[in-house]
């Protein structure tokens, strides 16, 4: 079988068997791409087809060097070890599917890449935050703003799930929310009175503010923007940032921080780990365990500033 005819098999697995989202798709695609544009530029001839028995291990590792090589385009070790999760999970599905026999990605090695902490809010900003009676208006965008800030913090949710959470997916009464993660996973989290209420609020003064100015409005989803259409990504990514912004001097401000202090706060406070990764939605236990990182360094910064309090204490009484 020729390259692009597996990449087509293969897209179609990921889309039909794993059901992955259209952006992490996009990705592994955009990979296998970038292989077949390598190879077909260092053939001959041009319109012979790759055939997936002339791709060696050479030369899935010359296509990753051309990464590191590349002096117009700084590549992170984070997008080569991407690239290379990709090859493997290429050949491994052409493989169960006996569709082609030999593994060339078997011996590739994936960089070691920089363990980073995720960033988190501490407990008294994001009070600062969402107790505040002067960050969010008193309008119909105040009040959504509010609702998304509480929702995000109190349940953890990732950007897309709550940009496409709609209301038949909330539990008012029993304060929980349905939400379909990566893998189109459904799972469901509880969540807390405050956020439920902010929510309501907001949904209570919505359709009336469309509705008298003649907007049509996607009434499925529960945050809109002001066009009436869904919340995009860039949009709650700024929002996020405005509000983070006025409480904390973090790097990152985005929705994501919140959904790490969520994690983090839990933790914190004594939650099971697996209570926290079902929540999360993490396929794996050991992408949660990297917020117990987080919390050992808190403990960490406790024990020095307690040691150094008592230390002086020490040195007065000599």
């Amino acid at each position: 079988m020729n390259l692009i005819s597996a990449i087509g098999k293969f897209s179609d697995y990921l889309i039909n068997e794993k059901n992955y989202s259209k952006h992490t798709l996009m990705n592994y695609v955009r990979d296998l791409n970038d292989l077949y544009r390598f190879i077909a530029k260092n053939i001959e001839d041009k319109n012979a087809k790759i055939e997936l028995r002339y791709i060696d291990e050479d030369t899935l590792k010359n296509f990753l060097a051309s990464f590191v090589l590349n002096s117009d385009i700084k590549y992170s070790k984070r997008t080569i070890s991407r690239k290379i999760s990709t090859l493997k999970s290429f050949y491994k599905f052409l493989n169960r599917k006996k569709i082609f026999a030999e593994n060339p990605s078997r011996n590739l090695i994936f960089p070691k890449l920089p363990k980073n902490l995720p960033q988190v809010l501490d407990e008294t900003s994001l009070k600062e935050l969402l107790d505040s009676k002067k960050l969010f208006s008193d309008n119909i965008w105040g009040q959504r703003d509010r609702a998304i800030m509480e929702l995000l913090y109190s349940s953890g949710i990732r950007i897309s799930e709550l940009i496409n959470l709609t209301i038949d997916k909330i539990d008012f009464d029993n304060c929980t929310i349905r939400v379909k993660g990566k893998g189109r996973k459904e799972r469901i989290i509880p969540v807390g009175l405050i956020a439920v209420g902010a929510i309501s609020a907001y949904l209570e003064k919505r359709d009336e503010y469309f509705t008298e100015r003649g907007v049509e409005i996607d009434s499925g989803v529960v945050f809109n923007a002001k066009n009436g259409k869904k919340l995009y990504p860039a949009l709650l990514n700024r929002l996020t940032n405005d509000y983070i912004s006025k409480i904390s001097e973090i790097k990152k401000k985005s929705p994501h921080v919140l959904r790490h202090s969520f994690a983090t706060h839990l933790l914190n406070h004594g939650a099971d780990i697996r209570a926290v990764k079902d929540l999360l939605g993490h396929s794996s236990l050991s992408t949660t365990q990297i917020y117990t990182h987080v919390s050992v360094d808190r403990l960490k910064d406790v024990y020095i500033m307690a040691r150094k309090k008592l230390d002086k204490q020490r040195q007065s009484v000599v």
